[in-house]
């Protein structure tokens, strides 16, 4: 009995040790994902802060306020920090000039019911304030920073008692937030728009919108606001409609979406150049295993992990989860199957790039329809309390990484700045990854800037962007990667 036992829990190990490590063992071509680890939050939204740790949160009906949680994803201690405005849930999320967290709207005690409060988060105080109300209710927004530091909010379902008879019920007014008061884009009205669209800033400041729809287009911000066909291009190619699938901008102007559908979900990706006049969509590479519900996060040396999601038919097939992470290489268009998670992460699930260069992938799970919190046998989801850490096969190169001594806390637009570093002889490249605000699919705040760096008697010097439209004022994560591509620990400054 004893030796039958053995067996037992020997083959336990090993099918658990197979869920996280790659076929035959090498960790530098699939990566490592670490144990479970539970939490005391499911977490639906979350937000990388400007000292290394994130807020995050779930959901609650029929309360106007919601409990929030802070602390350090690598340990799972959490601090728990009651927003008492407004149940933020559902809202759209991302950073200020000076890191602190702008969140528009949310649950308004019920689905499909907006929230019309603005609150911030300041990660030096662990405490949230409340800003100006919006025009009306949003639930289902999205938010983007914009090249002075404003933010614009688009999208976003209003309470019922604040729709017109025979509306969708969206909030078609644009507005920005500027310094605790909101402007309205009134010549940008359009309640043709989807719910949590992406919403990426381009080159030129206008505001570029991805998807999810294969109608895209751009918003100028300026005045009044309007959209435009200047880049309205349909994504002729598919025409496809890619509902929780990702989008990224994986270099300055360089835009990847990437699965989404429902009927079934779909494994293609396309990329769109906003740098180049006349752009259009442009199929790359297409994934082993077709996604929705996924997320896609973009790495310190500028390729995209794409994470979690269902390849059955329906909103969110829990029969069909995608366990392996996959990777997308710019240079080539094409993508590799990396390791296999332990737990499926599918609708309201979170993926986030952390400064030591690994991705935390967590949450799941809720009842999506009104229902109040489960209680702990609620299975129906199923909900996933937890978290999982993935080190991407950068960090398991041969040799040490790359270390950064020092480098400014602050650097201004077009500034040349020095990183001291012991490693500086290795340095091939440099690069700037804007902390990331993710929920439904979508990280509202991440982007990556390549910097070029010349090494000289043991300094790396660099140049900052030249403007706000190529890295939006605020923090920063600074890495440093050899000519092996292993990344250093990253050092959060502030660009602007």
């Amino acid at each position: 009995m004893r030796v039958l036992r053995f067996v037992v829990l020997l083959f336990m190990c090993v099918a658990v040790l197979s869920a996280q490590t790659p076929q035959g063992g090498d960790k530098s071509v699939a990566g490592e994902w670490s144990a479970v680890q539970k939490w005391p939050f499911v977490a639906i939204h979350a937000a990388l802060l400007p000292n290394g740790h994130i807020v995050g949160w779930a959901r609650k009906d029929g309360v106007t306020e919601i409990e929030t949680y802070v602390g350090d994803p690598k340990t799972g201690v959490f601090t728990k920090v009651l927003n008492p405005y407004v149940q933020v849930f559902c809202a759209g999320q991302t950073f200020l000039p000076d890191g602190t967290l702008l969140v528009a709207g949310g649950h308004d005690k019920f689905d499909g019911q907006g929230a019309i409060q603005t609150t911030l988060f300041d990660y030096r105080t662990n405490k949230w304030t409340k800003s100006a109300n919006m025009n009306a209710g949003r639930w289902y927004p999205t938010t983007s920073p914009l090249s002075n530091g404003d933010v614009v909010v688009v999208s976003g379902l209003m309470p019922q008692r604040d729709r017109s008879e025979g509306s969708n019920g969206v909030n078609g007014l644009p507005q920005v937030w500027s310094k605790g008061t909101w402007r309205d884009l009134t010549g940008a009205r359009n309640q043709n728009i989807n719910l949590y669209p992406w919403l990426l800033l381009a080159p030129d400041g206008t505001v570029f919108m991805a998807g999810p729809a294969a109608n895209t287009r751009s918003l100028n911000t300026a005045g009044t606001g309007r959209w435009t066909d200047e880049k309205d291009s349909k994504r002729t190619k598919s025409g496809a409609l890619r509902d929780y699938g990702s989008a990224v901008m994986y270099e300055p102007g360089k835009v990847l979406i990437v699965g989404g559908g429902e009927d079934p979900p779909l494994k293609s990706a396309e990329t769109f150049d906003l740098n180049k006049s006349g752009a259009e969509w442009e199929f790359t590479g297409s994934m082993t295993f077709a996604r929705r519900q996924m997320n896609a996060t973009i790495l310190a040396d500028g390729t995209v992990l794409a994470t979690g999601g269902t390849s059955g038919v329906g909103f969110n097939n829990t029969n069909t989860p995608v366990y392996e992470a996959e990777l997308w290489d710019p240079a080539t268009g094409k993508w590799r199957t990396l390791a296999k998670a332990s737990v499926p992460r599918l609708y309201h699930s979170i993926a986030l790039l952390l400064p030591d260069a690994t991705v935390l992938n967590a949450g799941g799970g809720l009842p999506p329809w009104g229902v109040p919190p489960p209680s702990p046998n609620y299975e129906a989801g199923p909900f996933h309390a937890n978290a999982q850490i993935y080190s991407p096969p950068y960090l398991f190169r041969p040799g040490s990484r790359p270390t950064i001594g020092s480098a400014p806390t602050n650097v201004k637009y077009g500034e040349t700045f020095t990183i001291v570093t012991p490693d500086a002889a290795s340095i091939t490249k440099v690069s700037l990854i804007r902390p990331g605000a993710v929920t439904h699919a979508f990280d509202e705040s991440q982007r990556f800037i390549p910097l070029v760096p010349t090494v000289s008697d043991g300094k790396i010097t660099v140049t900052a962007p030249d403007r706000g439209a190529i890295a939006p004022p605020g923090p920063y994560m600074l890495f440093i990667l050899n000519r092996d591509g292993v990344p250093s620990v990253a050092k959060f400054i502030t660009i602007g």
